[in-house]
Parts: C-alpha cells; sequence; structure tokens
C-alpha cells in the first residue's frame, strides 16, 4: 500500500521554480484522471490551463503545500508501522512447536527456556517431548506459566523419586520392624518361581506427581484439547518400536515416557509394554511435526563428551553403547528442526536434581544466547494476551467425586480400602492429604504401586483408587546377610531371609516367617490377625526353633564358644499404635538348652529344661531411617516373668528398656543420646541374662565379654554424611563417633566386672543395597582395643 500511495504523490511539481510559484487546482481545470493501481485517482493539471496566484495567495499556496508534505510523511509512516503489524500477525499465526529432549536431570533446563519464551512473548503451539522432556512438556501443557511449572518440578523429592523406596516414616510398624531386622533393601518373590521386580524402582512416588498433574483431564479424550496440544514418545517392546500418545489417560503416557529400563518398572496397558522413549526417539520432532507445527523449536541437551583415555567397566560399556545409539537418532532428528537450541551440560550429569536451580539458569541462558534467532518468533503485547486468555480458558477445574472404588486387587481387599478411603468423597479432591494416605497403604507391603484419577460412571464422577500388587509376590522375601567380624580372627558368618505372606487369609492379615543358615541357624513363623479389618486389636500366635553360637572372650581372647538352643512357642494379645508403635501381652514357653563347643568355663556351666513366662512389651519406632537414623526416637521395654528357666533355682523377673534419641543439626550432621538398662531385680537367673560386648554395646569390649543380670549403658555420639551413593548402589556413606559408659554387675560365683567400662568408637558406614557395611575401631578402658567390621544391625 506505501508504495502505491507515494509514486502518486511525486506527480506534484518539486522544482525551485514551482515552489515559488505554486500551482492552485481550480475546480474548472481540464484534466485526466491517472490510476495508480488501485489507489485513488490523481488529476494531473494541463499546462494551458495553469494560473499564477498572486503573492498573498503565494503565501497560502506555500503554506498549503508544506501541509500536504506533512501529510505524506504521516501516511507514509503509519503505512510502514501497518505493514510491521501485518507481518508480526502473519508470523505469529505460523505455529510454533516444541520439542524437548530426555535427560534425566539435565532436561530440568527445558523449565529456563521456557521461562525465556514467556518473558520474550513466544507463544508455543505445540509441545512433543521425551523421558524428561515429556514429563516438563506435560506439565507445561496443563497450563501453569513458567513460574508455576519451576515450583511444580522443584517441590519434587527427587532423592525420593529415584531410590524408589518407601520412606521409612511411611512404612507400617511391621514394615519397619522388617527394615530394621533385616536392613537390606533387596526384595524379591516365589510367586512362580523365584521373581525378581522388573526395575529397582516401581515409580510410586512419580505415578503421585503424574496423578496430581493429570487429575483435572482424567476424562480427557485427546492431549489436543490440552491447554497447549501435547504428544510424548514411549517405546513399545511389544511391538519393538516407538509410541507416540497423543490420547489417553495423561498419567499413564508421563509414566511410560521415562520408564527408564531397569531403573523403572516398566508400564503394562492393555497388551503392551512401555519403557523410556529415548531409546528410540529422544528428539521427536517427527511428532510436532504431525501435530501440525509449521515451525520446530528443538531443545538439545549438550553432555559431555566421552574421553579417549577413559577406563570403562562392562556396565559403562553398555551404557555408552547406549548413549552413542541414541545421540545417533538425535542428530538426524535435529536436521529435521527448524531452530535447534543447544544447552551446554557439560558440568552436570543426568542424576545433579539437587543442582536444578544451576540447570535451569543454564537453559535460560542458552535461549538468551539465541535471542537475535528467537526474536522472529516473538508476537505483540495484544497477541500475547490474547494467547494466554485461550491457554487458561482450557485449562480443566478439579471435580468433585461422590464416591470412592478400589480396583486393581481382589474384592475382599478392594472393600475394605474402599470403606477406609471414603472421606475423600463429596468434597474436592485433597491431593495433598490423599497422596499421603496412598504413601502410609503403599507401606504396608504388599502393592508395588497405587494411583488415583477420576472417572465417570452411571453420569457420576468417582475417585478411582487403582492399587497393583506386585507381580513377584506372594509370597515376599527379603534377604538376610550377618557377617560379625568383632574379633577379625574369628568371623561369624549367617545367611537368612524373611518370607512374609501380605493379605494371608483376609485384608491386612499376615503370615511372617524367618529362616537363617550358618552360625546361626533357624526358623520362627508368626501370624497376624487383627480382630477385624479396620481394628487396631490383634492377636498373633507363634512358634520358632533356634541355634545361634555364643561366643565368650577375655579381651582379644577367646575363652570359650558355646552353642544356644531355644524351641519357644507363644500368644500375644496386642494394640497397635497406628505406624508407630504397639503394646503386646503374651505367654511363652518351650525348652532352652545351653552347652559348650570349645573350652572350659566353670562360671558359665551347661543348662537346660524347660522355659516359661508371661510378658508385657511395648515397642515405639518414630526413626526416620531403619540403618542410620538422623532424627526421631525409638523405645523398646519387655518385662517378664519366667516361672521356669534352666538353671534358675526359682521364679524371677527380668526387665529391659532401651532407648534411642537423635536429632538432626543440620543437613549432613546428627547427634545422639542412646540409654540401655536391664535387671533381674536380683534374682538368680541360671543362664546370664544380659550379654555386652561385641559390635553395639560396649564396642571395644569382645564378643559377650560382659555378662551380668543386671546393667546400664549411655551411648552419645555423633554422625556426619560424607556423600550420596548412586541409587543403585545404596544411600550414603556416613562417618560415627561414639563414647560409650556404664555399667555391669557380677553373676553369682564369677569375677567382678570392670568398673564403669567405657570407650570411644570412630567408624564408616557404607548404607549399600546388600545392608550396612560398617568398618571401625574402639579403644576402650583397661587396656582394651580392637579393630572390627561388621554387616548387619548398626544401633
Amino acid at each position: 500500500m506505501v508504495m502505491a500511495i507515494l509514486p502518486s504523490f511525486t506527480l506534484w511539481p518539486s522544482t525551485s521554480q514551482n515552489r515559488k510559484d505554486s500551482a492552485e487546482i481550480s475546480g474548472n481545470m481540464s484534466t485526466r484522471d491517472c490510476s495508480c493501481h488501485s489507489q485513488p485517482k490523481l488529476k494531473v493539471v494541463s499546462k494551458q490551463n495553469l494560473h499564477i496566484t498572486s503573492a498573498p495567495e503565494r503565501k497560502f499556496s506555500s503554506a498549503w503545500f508544506h501541509l500536504r508534505k506533512l501529510l505524506v510523511m504521516l501516511i507514509y509512516l503509519s503505512s510502514t508501522y501497518a505493514l510491521t503489524q501485518d507481518s508480526q500477525s502473519s508470523l505469529a499465526r505460523k505455529k510454533v512447536g516444541l520439542v524437548l529432549e530426555g535427560g534425566g536431570a539435565l532436561g530440568l533446563a527445558h523449565i529456563g527456556v521456557i521461562q525465556y519464551l514467556e518473558e520474550h512473548h513466544i507463544p508455543v503451539s505445540y509441545i512433543a517431548g521425551t523421558s524428561m522432556g515429556g514429563l516438563v512438556g506435560g506439565v507445561y501443557a496443563t497450563g501453569p506459566d513458567a513460574t508455576e511449572l519451576r515450583e511444580i518440578v522443584k517441590a519434587i523429592k527427587w532423592d525420593d523419586v529415584i531410590s524408589g523406596q518407601s520412606r521409612f516414616e511411611d512404612l507400617s510398624f511391621r514394615r519397619k520392624q522388617d527394615a530394621r531386622e533385616y536392613p537390606s533393601t533387596l526384595e524379591f518373590g516365589l510367586h512362580q518361581g523365584l521373581q525378581f521386580p522388573s526395575g529397582f524402582n516401581s515409580g510410586q512416588q512419580v505415578d503421585l506427581i503424574l496423578d496430581r498433574i493429570s487429575l483435572p483431564y482424567a476424562e480427557l479424550k485427546s492431549f489436543d484439547d490440552l491447554p497447549i496440544p501435547f504428544a510424548c514418545v514411549a517405546t513399545d517392546l511389544v511391538t519393538r518400536s516407538e509410541h507416540v500418545f497423543r490420547s489417553g489417560p495423561l498419567d499413564l503416557a508421563l509414566r511410560s515416557t521415562m520408564s527408564l529400563p531397569g531403573i523403572f518398572s516398566p508400564v503394562v496397558h492393555e497388551g503392551h509394554i512401555y519403557v523410556d522413549g529415548g531409546l528410540l526417539n529422544n528428539f521427536p520432532v517427527s511428532a510436532a511435526r504431525e501435530m501440525g507445527a509449521d515451525i520446530v523449536l528443538g531443545i538439545h541437551l549438550e553432555v559431555a563428551s566421552l574421553k579417549r583415555d577413559t577406563s570403562l567397566s562392562s556396565f559403562q560399556v553398555l551404557g555408552e553403547s547406549i548413549d552413542a545409539v541414541i545421540a545417533a537418532n538425535e542428530r538426524e532428528a535435529m536436521k529435521r528442526a527448524d531452530l535447534v537450541v543447544s544447552v551446554p551440560l557439560q558440568d552436570f550429569s543426568s542424576m545433579d536434581y539437587e543442582k536444578a536451580d544451576a540447570i535451569i539458569k543454564a537453559g535460560y541462558d542458552a535461549a538468551a544466547a539465541n535471542a537475535e534467532r528467537l526474536a522472529s518468533l516473538s508476537v505483540d503485547e495484544a497477541s500475547w494476551k490474547d494467547y494466554l486468555t485461550k491457554r487458561a480458558s482450557r485449562r480443566a477445574a478439579a471435580v468433585t467425586p461422590q464416591r470412592v472404588e478400589v480396583t486393581g486387587v481382589d474384592p475382599n481387599i478392594a472393600q475394605p480400602l474402599a470403606e477406609e478411603m471414603s472421606n475423600f468423597a463429596k468434597q474436592p479432591v485433597n491431593s495433598s492429604k490423599l497422596e499421603r494416605e496412598i504413601l502410609e497403604l503403599n507401606g504396608t507391603g504388599p502393592f508395588s504401586s497405587v494411583n488415583y484419577s477420576i472417572v465417570q460412571e452411571d453420569g457420576k464422577s468417582v475417585l478411582q483408587i487403582d492399587a497393583h500388587e506386585k507381580p513377584y509376590s506372594p509370597p515376599i522375601v527379603r534377604p538376610l546377610i550377618v557377617i560379625d567380624g568383632s574379633d577379625y580372627n574369628d568371623v561369624f558368618f549367617s545367611i537368612g531371609a524373611r518370607i512374609t505372606f501380605l493379605n494371608f487369609g483376609g485384608y491386612r492379615r499376615e503370615l511372617r516367617n524367618d529362616v537363617i543358615l550358618g552360625s546361626q541357624y533357624g526358623i520362627a513363623s508368626e501370624y497376624y490377625r487383627p480382630f477385624t479389618t479396620a481394628s487396631n486389636w490383634f492377636f498373633a500366635p507363634r512358634l520358632g526353633i533356634n541355634s545361634s553360637q555364643y561366643p565368650l572372650y577375655n579381651g582379644s581372647s577367646l575363652l570359650a564358644l558355646y552353642r544356644h538352643r531355644l524351641a519357644v512357642g507363644g500368644l500375644d494379645l496386642g494394640h497397635s499404635f497406628g505406624r508407630t508403635g504397639e503394646l503386646r501381652f503374651g505367654y511363652e514357653g518351650g525348652y532352652e538348652h545351653f552347652s559348650t563347643q570349645i573350652g572350659n568355663v566353670t562360671e558359665l556351666p551347661t543348662a537346660s529344661g524347660a522355659t516359661g513366662a508371661v510378658k508385657v512389651q511395648y515397642s515405639l519406632n518414630d526413626l526416620d531411617d531403619p540403618v542410620v537414623p538422623r532424627s526421631g526416637q525409638s523405645v523398646n521395654f519387655y518385662t517378664k516373668y519366667y516361672h521356669a528357666n534352666p538353671g534358675a533355682p526359682e521364679g524371677f523377673p527380668l526387665s529391659e528398656l532401651q532407648i534411642q534419641n537423635f536429632l538432626r543439626l543440620s543437613d549432613p550432621s546428627s547427634v545422639f543420646l542412646n540409654a540401655h538398662g536391664g535387671t533381674s531385680y536380683g534374682y538368680k537367673t541360671g543362664i546370664p541374662a544380659f550379654a555386652l560386648g561385641g559390635t553395639t554395646r560396649f564396642v571395644a569390649f569382645g564378643e559377650n565379654e560382659l555378662l551380668a543380670n543386671q546393667y546400664f549403658l549411655f551411648q552419645t555420639g555423633y554422625i556426619r554424611k560424607l556423600t550420596k551413593m548412586p541409587p543403585l548402589l545404596g544411600s550414603t556413606i556416613d562417618f560415627l563417633g561414639m563414647f560409650e559408659i556404664g555399667k555391669t554387675y557380677p553373676l553369682p560365683n564369677a569375677p567382678k566386672p570392670p568398673n564403669l567400662p567405657g570407650d570411644i568408637v570412630g567408624a564408616l558406614i557404607v548404607n549399600t543395597l546388600f545392608g550396612p557395611v560398617e568398618v571401625g575401631g574402639a579403644v576402650g578402658d583397661y587396656g582394651h582395643g580392637k579393630f572390627y567390621f561388621q554387616i548387619g544391625r548398626i544401633f
């Protein structure tokens, strides 16, 4: 339009003479029409009809001429601005497809890029992502802005997500007992033979994140109906091809795209088995094109290249080989993108979730470095506001469920579970509260994961709790390795397992069995049965046979080796206090035998015969970790009255109390104060009631060196986390420093024990998947000192 107007006005006279004697166009001049394209016609003046004006007229004409020039300039400028605006509007109509690459923690850089795009008014019409790119893109597609997206992703407790283990606080009391007594985090099943989990991580924490994000969109027919149309890529192991999710349950799609093989359990759905899409298409430009993108903007995560002199293990070779295949696919995909923003992340790894802020900033800085190229995608303020308004209008509102149902499990289990969660019906879903109950439900043991969503049934909204039982159970097996190197010249080794049948004979009922072989061998079983499915009262019959070595030391010298055999049965009536404790009343009786295998020490004669006692027992566990607690309390107390016991001249009472208190000073540092004490109230017990020394109580003393019917012991110490371990190997490496002091009281006819024995302990604890490995040394009173190691319980 500008080019059509300007030539028309240049027909007006412009010479100096003409400026001096400007021509007036009169109504009676002879004229001819001149057309320039489709613009308004201009009348051209014939020479013979020119009329020269007088001086006053010339002044008026000159002013009129300059006014006309000003009008020409205004028209030109306004036309140029209109052309620019028209150009921007035309570009804004070009639909931008944002492609987000997978890369674990490195994928958090996408948040920084999205933040830059929003700040510079670059609208995203489509999103396609894989793995972590799929998670970030999926969250963004549901409608939050960049700030909300950052808060959502940063609020995720990535350590819990990656470890795949339920937090110790979320476990039921009986599962806490399992974790304390069997500290290995490995687990497998015997369902249809020996079976291991399909991944180290069941994905429960991930599931809850995705359920919360997807809840308002549970009835979504197509991902095109999200605030931003979305697609993500997974790998289908059944068809051995990539699968692009553009419809179906959103949480299932997101869970599938980031199911890293061997780490997360695969997603099984309608005859398909889905794992991480990065194996086949980690840079899904093709998906964005199929969705309708005119311009594809891809975000590439640059990682450090492998150095030529790097020494690789067999596992690293396998990993680098897979990475090479993925990188080749990415390079081909990037060629098909219109714009690629590469984020330099060579200083980070795919597990650096704790460096989220720095990784996000790297993404923002990379986008800023490409400002000139990205500027062509920007729209004006009015267009941007219109884009945001339309995006916000597509956000779904939360739905109020009318009832709760549980699926995926036997109706005899589903019904009581639905009753327990019925309080979530007829009110907006409180995701935080619901997820807390799901984590506690998962902490009971039988489920690999529990999901939630809203479904429509008979025109009513239903909160559906979908519980997935562990496919390798029943039963569930927790292995045990015990190595006692309290004296490295005489190391005792045992291996065993706890085999548990959960929901055995009904909801919340369980049969728990212990088997151990080696220096100690035996078998024990307990059937735990609540009065009703919702009752805190229970009864528990039990039966066991056990034989263990009982070494007796004097300093570093082994005096004798005894064998302690016990066959006992009992019945307890108890009351549970939620996830933290229980109280039991019961009776136990059987047969006990104590005899020498090596050596001869007169103060511990052979004793055998019947044993029987009534008891009261209370246990509390409010710790934050089963192996190396950093905060919380633990209490164990029992009192018994033995009416029979080998070697005891008469009946006697016996009580013992153990209290542990841990206080966190900072993230790496904690202190603790523990107190132990026991007494037979002055009665003779036959077989010694308490034996101290070894690796946990009076560490500088030999195993069972301090025998007593009465004692007290105080422990205070410091724990510092030195480093985290890769989740597939364990959790942490910690330093332990401890000071102990206490007293034991002499047995009848036995030498007087040391007065107020004490020691100082220093140790390194490596908390592995197979259990904690402790290596340390201790120095104590009366010339005691030793180096020791163990695999087993630390506290």
